[in-house]
C-alpha cells in the first residue's frame, strides 16, 4: 500500500486505488468517488481526516474492480456529516460525532463516534454481508475474540492519529 499526505481536499470525480490517504485538515466528497480494488478482493482503503469529513447533498461512493465496503475505512479527527441523500460505503470511525442527513445511506459499513453521538435523520446502515465458505454458526467465544480484534485496531488507529498531531504540532527550533 501507499502513503499520501495532504491531499486535495476535494473527493469527488476522482478514481484511487488501495492505500492510505491522509488529509491535514478536512475532506470533502462532491460527486461520485470511484474506489478501484485491481481485481483484488482484498484491497484496503484507509482514508485519515485530521478535522472533518463532509459530502455535498446526492453524493456517492462506489467500487469497481473487487473493492469491498468491509475494507474501507473513514478515521475522522472530528466530525462527520454526510449531506442529504449521498450514498455512502464504508466505516466511519469519529472522535466527536457523526450526522446523516435526511436519506443519506451507508451501504456496506458502520458509524461509530467516540466522544458524541451519531445522529440519524431517515436513514439506513446496512453492515457488509459475512462471507463464508461453510454454513455453520461461529462459537460465542469467536466473537468476543472479534470484539477485542476491533477494540484493539481501533484503539491502534486512534494513537496513530494523535502521535501524527502531536507530532506535527511540534516545530523545530
Amino acid at each position: 500500500m501507499r502513503d499520501f499526505f495532504d491531499w486535495p481536499r476535494l473527493l469527488g470525480g476522482l478514481t484511487l486505488t488501495p492505500g492510505v490517504y491522509c488529509f491535514a485538515s478536512t475532506a470533502q466528497l462532491t460527486g461520485k468517488l470511484t474506489l478501484n480494488g485491481e481485481g483484488n478482493a482484498n484491497s484496503t482503503f484507509v482514508f485519515q481526516i485530521g478535522s472533518t469529513l463532509t459530502t455535498a447533498g446526492g453524493s456517492s461512493v462506489v467500487f469497481t474492480n473487487d473493492a469491498q465496503g468491509s475494507d474501507l475505512f473513514w478515521q475522522v479527527g472530528s466530525s462527520a456529516t454526510l449531506g442529504a441523500a449521498t450514498a455512502f460505503e464504508g466505516n466511519i470511525l469519529a472522535l466527536v460525532s457523526i450526522t446523516l442527513d435526511t436519506g443519506a445511506t451507508i451501504d456496506c459499513g458502520s458509524a461509530l463516534a467516540q466522544n458524541g453521538a451519531v445522529t440519524l435523520d431517515t436513514n439506513s446502515v446496512d453492515v457488509c454481508p459475512a462471507v463464508s465458505s461453510s454454513s455453520s454458526v461461529p462459537e460465542p467465544a469467536s466473537g468476543c475474540y472479534l470484539l477485542l480484534g476491533l477494540g484493539a485496531g481501533s484503539t491502534l488507529l486512534w494513537r496513530q492519529l494523535s502521535a501524527r498531531k502531536a507530532a506535527s504540532g511540534h516545530s523545530a527550533k
